[in-house]
């Protein structure tokens, strides 16, 4: 493996008998083109191999990575290496495309193969209204943000209809397939950007290795997220054109535009009627996008008019189209978005970069999680400026990308977006990122040197993502029995009747009928943390007037749902004191006005009849 590295970035030579080499040299030259994809292929069968060894009964705070072996490694790091190998060496696409299949495999396919429900409780928001389409209805609710951005929920509900596969198990499987996808646009973007396709193939697997926000999940950022990159691919390919000096304004001003285009390559024209057509297809893809999420048609919008600015779309009134898209499907829901989620509250960029989860009191691993994934984050941001930076003799070769990579970041200046505004820009940001950073290390000459650290680098960054986005196991998976206990309550449990939470973390609304209970459209339910403002209190009996005082205000005769994973997730990010859930478990059980409605090995459900004796 060392020779073979040794000698990766040595130019594509013929087979020894062609050139009439020796039968040693023939040999050798064989063994070179099998390295790569049997380094590649020991990596798939290293990791298929290490998840028979995992316990999914066996919980840690540290998430997966804390739970599989040594092959596990091994097999990731077979994978990054075969992948570097053939990159400098054969180049040939079937390898490649092998070598990101497996790293997506890896992060994505893992947890669905372990574990039968989908992950993270925000998953489960989505099934419920799926089903409602699945079944025939219509758009009826003007108060559910979910129904006014049906897009994903109609097309999964079809996709579901036409297969004939459960939502359930279409959710569970959503982040494989959804990364899968993404490899098609972030690979033709980057073929537009660069003629060299060693840098469209790891642009894409560079972006697989660093994607640890967890957007793939089935949701409708996730598809919103790849339709964003069909206008982003349309906007490159037709649309573009190559950056020209400006005759008028200030003298420093047209220097600096002049500067910003030096080393730009020529963008082969494109002929008007193949331009009009360009653009007509970008109002479709990009209507779609709005009608799919209420964040991502700005993301676009705030790229489009950097890139306008910068002179390089025509023609120049394209991002009008866009935003007068975007407007006229916002206005008629403006106020009821502005009412529920404070669209005009949130105008402050430092707490718009902030995350979901604020907490400072959780456990070593939520520590460590949150850690990992922010020096990731920002490690890939510096790379991608630092590969600016060294082009700032030809600027223009990085000014494309340069502007789609950070043009996200203009999003937190109006929207937190319940928090998860900083993962949205990281997501919008990282497929030019990874190409800029793809670009600049591809430039560098002496390969012999760089493909072994190149490696070593690819593992450690997929390590870091698989954290970040694996590393909450401990509670973001459900089991039979969690799952079970929600379907019954939705099944059987007597409807308008208000659904209290021990903590959010539930996989609720799995039903047609996820409105049906407590707080209507996409809200979350009510909780005891957050909306009875219990956290860090000890819930044992000596809290339960507290929670009974809170109950008595969520309408008659609400229910009461605690389950293992609201236990872990509170404990974990320390939200209550250690048992409290526990210990609140078996304070209902014999108090006077608590009936036990539904109990199994993870579940608890009960009824709040007011307190009477």
């Amino acid at each position: 493996m060392t020779r073979a590295f040794a000698d990766a970035g040595t130019p594509d030579a013929l087979p020894a008998s062609a050139s009439g080499g020796t039968p040693r040299r023939e040999r050798a030259s064989l063994v070179r083109r099998a390295l790569a994809p049997l380094v590649v292929l020991a990596g798939l069968a290293s990791w298929a191999g290490s998840l028979t060894q995992v316990d999914t009964a066996t919980r840690s705070d540290y998430g997966l990575l804390a739970l599989v072996g040594p092959l596990f490694y091994a097999g990731l790091a077979l994978l990054c290496a075969g992948f570097v190998l053939e990159l400098f060496d054969q180049r040939r696409t079937w390898v490649l495309v092998a070598g990101v299949v497996g790293l997506v495999a890896v992060i994505d396919a893992t947890v669905p193969i372990l574990y039968t429900n989908p992950e993270y409780a925000w998953t489960y928001k989505h099934l419920g209204v799926v089903e409602w389409f699945r079944e025939g209805n219509g758009v009826t609710d003007p108060r559910d943000i979910y129904q006014q951005w049906p897009a994903l929920f109609t097309a999964v509900a079809a996709l579901g209809d036409l297969t004939g596969v459960s939502t359930l198990t279409l959710a569970a499987w959503a982040p494989f397939a959804s990364s899968l996808l993404v490899c098609l646009p972030v690979f033709a973007i980057a073929r537009t950007l660069s003629e060299d396709r060693r840098v469209a193939f790891l642009t894409v697997f560079l972006f697989h290795a660093g994607l640890w926000v967890g957007t793939a999940y089935l949701s409708p950022q996730a598809y919103a997220f790849h339709l964003s990159l069909g206008c982003v691919l349309v906007v490159l390919a037709w649309l573009r054109r190559t950056p020209t000096e400006w005759r008028r304004g200030p003298s420093w001003l047209r220097r600096l535009k002049a500067w910003t285009a030096r080393g730009a390559e020529p963008v082969t024209p494109v002929a008007q009627r193949s331009r009009w057509a360009a653009l007509a297809l970008l109002y479709v893809l990009f209507a779609t996008v709005t009608i799919a999420h209420q964040l991502s048609p700005y993301m676009l919008v705030a790229a489009f008019v950097l890139l306008t600015a910068l002179g390089t779309v025509r023609p120049r009134w394209t991002v009008l189209g866009c935003l007068v898209i975007a407007v006229a499907y916002l206005l008629p829901r403006f106020e009821f978005i502005n009412s529920a989620y404070g669209l005009l509250d949130s105008l402050r960029f430092w707490e718009n970069a902030g995350g979901v989860v604020s907490t400072t009191t959780g456990t070593a691993g939520q520590v460590f999680t949150s850690t990992v994934a922010s020096a990731l984050a920002l490690g890939i941001w510096l790379a991608g400026a630092l590969a600016v930076l060294v082009s700032w003799r030809t600027p223009g070769r990085v000014l494309v990308p340069a502007a789609l990579a950070f043009a996200p970041f203009l999003i937190l200046l109006g929207q937190s977006y319940g928090g998860e505004a900083i993962y949205r820009v990281y997501l919008f940001s990282l497929p030019f990122t990874a190409f800029l950073i793809a670009q600049a290390v591809l430039r560098i000459r002496w390969a012999r040197v760089l493909a072994p650290a190149l490696a070593v680098v690819l593992v450690a960054v997929s390590l870091a993502s698989i954290q970040g986005l694996h590393g909450t196991l401990a509670w973001s998976t459900f089991s039979e029995d969690e799952v079970a206990a929600m379907r019954w309550l939705y099944e059987n449990g007597e409807q308008r009747s208000t659904l209290v939470i021990g903590a959010q973390n539930a996989p609720g609304r799995l039903t047609a009928d996820y409105n049906a209970f407590g707080v209507p459209s996409s809200g979350g339910d009510p909780d005891l943390i957050t909306f009875a403002g219990l956290g860090g209190e000890l819930l044992d009996e000596g809290g339960l007037p507290a929670v009974e005082e809170f109950m008595a205000t969520q309408g008659e005769r609400p229910y009461l749902v605690i389950t293992r994973s609201m236990v872990e997730y509170s404990e974990y990010y320390g939200l209550v004191a250690d048992g409290s859930l526990q210990r609140l478990e078996e304070a209902v059980a014999g108090a006077p006005g608590w009936t036990t409605e539904y109990e199994n090995d993870d579940a608890l459900i009960v009824r709040f009849e007011g307190g009477a004796p």
